[in-house]
């Protein structure tokens, strides 16, 4: 039978197999987990070595390997479907297979399908007669020939930009060989691993040459539907740990390797053996001559230990002697007295420090007998523990103030223990910080001057506008009494002055007057509906949106009649904040912070605060607005904190201003 007819034969038994297409099911794990599901796979049937029909009907390869390896890892069911690589993208499309196995990744095909990791790259090569070999020697020497290529987008793009090119395009790789083996073709472009099968198969590898030219390299992936994200978790999932353990690139060899590969790698496995072999011997023969020499030089060397260990021993003793020397430095030139006790609480040692402040002289050692402030010290310490026993370690300060002498010593008393973590005694650690309190009283004093002279300042500075205004109405009373404008003008302002007085000494009082609140339960929807009932009307007046939510249940433990005062302050001035604004929106959110306490939020669409003015807000007298007296914010969070309370204001310019009040919530135990 000629070669023609033995093409034209295996090409038709091809064909018909596509047609009756055989499936084949992957293995089960080992542990024959049961099955969830059962998946359908479809792969090109004529793509060795990664995946072909055999001769007895089974379908192989290094993708549907692969794919038994996903399915293994994962207790799944693959169900495997041989066909051509067209007519697979239409069934995936379909919905009537789940996945394509071994389909070349492409920007173009991205938009149909999802793609896995790739676990392979390839590059298509030029396969050529040896009759060609001296006219073509690159992908830029076949544009007058006849070139024949599987229909794959970016090759076929590549090629048409070659002017004179004369392309053939097929349905798969086998129709492009055994054009090129009937010689009606002068040059086959594809995967050269599957070139190369079919080249051996039919018996043509010495009459053909593989040109490993770089052509478009592709990214060998799994193709499953778009959006099937599951599927494509799974699969990503399990080529990563594949990848790790590098069973890819065993499987892989497994296949792509040649005969002359597999030879050349046994004989690289022997000449390692060899090696190993050689070098075992090496080594011991290099063993039995070292040993031999370390016998000889044993005496030598065990002298020279000897002698090194005396050295050591002499540099360790001269280490500790430095570091006992650098401890005691520090010791005597910290500002903190340190005194150490046996168990029995007998003095051991003392730093330079301690010395100074307690005044030690010889006998100290032997008895009990404490310098006077050290026995104060101890005294106060034992009394201090008995009352607060979770205190025992913690900074304690001890205040004396005997015959005329004021003093003010912290001290802290802790246990010492050596290496084995065995206690062995006790550590005083104490610090006269006399001159530092008196330096903070002083400070305090001037910044309580500091605040007096600025409260004084602003009394002054409010009283005085009223005050000039009734005095220049005073001036004028002899000359224009008699007119009725001046009348008018006296019963208009006069009394507005005189109230504004009132209001800031009133306002000036309640800051400064202590007063204990009278607290009870206050539930909060009572605080709402009393605040909206006063500020209905000017919500309304000046078309202010007021949005309010409070949780269910809610009630506070203070004083109503302060509170109220409070959250009247803080929605007067959130109106003041939004009356300017093309958005007029005042927010009210009432809510648990936790099981002690509640959030009051006032969130508004004002104008914000500017940062410098957020560091001043609540000091008294200090006000942004034109009429302001600048007490309600400061008597707002004295109230408050009367109350046991807090405030938090945060503001941007532009973006509005959110007030957060935290108030105590109201227990049924707190009412007996």
């Amino acid at each position: 039978m000629s070669l023609r007819k033995r093409l034209m034969l295996v090409y038709t038994l091809l064909v018909l197999s596509l047609g009756v297409p055989q499936l084949v099911c992957a293995a089960v794990s080992p542990s024959q987990l049961p099955v969830k599901k059962t998946y359908k796979i479809a792969a090109e049937w004529a793509l060795p070595p990664f995946s072909y029909i055999t001769s007895n009907g089974s379908f192989v390869g290094a993708s549907i390997d692969i794919m038994d390896k996903i399915a293994t890892y994962n207790n799944l069911a693959f169900e495997y479907i041989p066909m051509d690589l067209a007519r697979a993208e239409k069934e995936l499309q379909a919905g009537r297979i789940d996945a394509i196995a071994g389909m070349t990744y492409s920007t173009e095909k991205s938009g149909a399908f999802d793609f896995s990791d790739p676990y392979f790259t390839m590059s298509d090569a030029l396969i050529i007669p040896k009759e060609k070999r001296q006219a073509v020697h690159s992908i830029s020497d076949i544009r007058s020939l006849h070139v024949v290529l599987q229909n794959r987008k970016p090759v076929l793009e590549s090629l048409l930009n070659l002017r004179h090119s004369n392309l053939t395009v097929t349905r798969n790789q086998l129709s492009g060989m055994l054009l090129l083996l009937e010689k009606r073709a002068d040059v086959f472009i594809g995967n050269k691993w599957t070139a190369n099968v079919y080249l051996r198969h039919f018996r043509q590898q010495d009459n053909f040459i593989i040109l490993e030219e770089v052509i478009e390299p592709a990214d060998f992936a799994i193709a499953v539907r778009k959006g099937d994200d599951s599927l494509l978790a799974v699969i990503n999932r399990t080529l990563t740990t594949m990848k790790a353990k590098g069973e890819i690139n065993q499987l892989m060899n497994n296949w792509l390797m040649s005969e002359s590969d597999v030879q050349i790698a046994r004989l690289q496995k022997f000449i390692q053996l060899l090696a190993t072999v050689l070098i075992a011997t090496a080594c011991v023969l290099l063993f039995i001559y070292l040993w031999n020499q370390r016998l000889k030089k044993a005496v030598q060397s065990r002298t020279e230990e000897l002698w090194l260990l005396t050295h050591h021993l002499q540099e360790q003793r001269q280490d500790i002697a430095d570091r006992d020397a650098f401890k005691e430095q520090i010791l005597n030139n910290i500002h903190t007295g340190i005194v150490t006790f046996s168990m029995d609480y007998k003095v051991t040692s003392y730093n330079t420090r301690a010395n100074e402040m307690l005044g030690f002289t010889g006998g100290f050692f032997k008895e009990k007998n404490y310098p006077p402030l050290l026995a104060r010290i101890l005294a106060h310490y034992r009394d201090n523990s008995k009352q607060h026993q979770s205190h025992k370690n913690a900074l304690t300060k001890l205040e004396i103030n005997e015959s005329g002498v004021w003093k003010v010593i912290y001290y802290r008393l802790l246990t010492l223990h050596d290496a084995q973590k065995k206690q062995i005694g006790y550590l005083l650690s104490m610090t006269d910080r006399t001159e530092e309190t008196r330096l903070e009283q002083k400070l305090v004093m001037q910044e309580k001057l500091h605040a007096l002279g600025q409260l004084v300042a602003g009394v002054a500075h409010e009283i005085r506008n009223p005050l000039t205004s009734i005095k220049t109405f005073v001036d004028l009373l002899p000359s224009k009494y008699d007119q009725p404008k001046f009348r008018e003008a006296i019963m208009e302002h006069l009394p507005a002055e005189i109230n504004r007085l009132n209001a800031i000494v009133t306002d000036l009082l309640d800051y400064a007057r202590p007063r204990s609140p009278s607290k009870e339960m206050y539930p909060a929807n009572a605080l709402l509906t009393s605040l909206l009932t006063f500020l209905r009307v000017t919500l309304e007046k000046k078309e202010i949106v007021l949005e309010q939510s409070c949780q269910d249940d809610i009630a506070f433990y203070t004083d109503p009649q302060q509170i109220r005062q409070v959250f009247l302050n803080l929605l007067l001035n959130a109106i003041d904040a939004v009356e300017e604004t093309a958005e007029k929106k005042i927010i009210i959110t009432v809510e648990k912070e936790n099981a002690e306490t509640g959030r009051i939020t006032i969130a508004d669409t004002g104008t914000g605060i500017e940062s410098e003015q957020m560091k001043r807000i609540f000091e008294p007298f200090y006000s942004s607005k034109h009429n302001g007296v600048g007490l309600g914010l400061p008597l707002s969070y004295k109230l408050l904190r009367e109350n046991k309370g807090d405030i938090r204001i945060t503001s941007h310019p532009g973006l509005g201003t959110k007030v957060t009040v935290f108030l105590p919530l109201h227990k049924p135990e707190e009412e007996s």
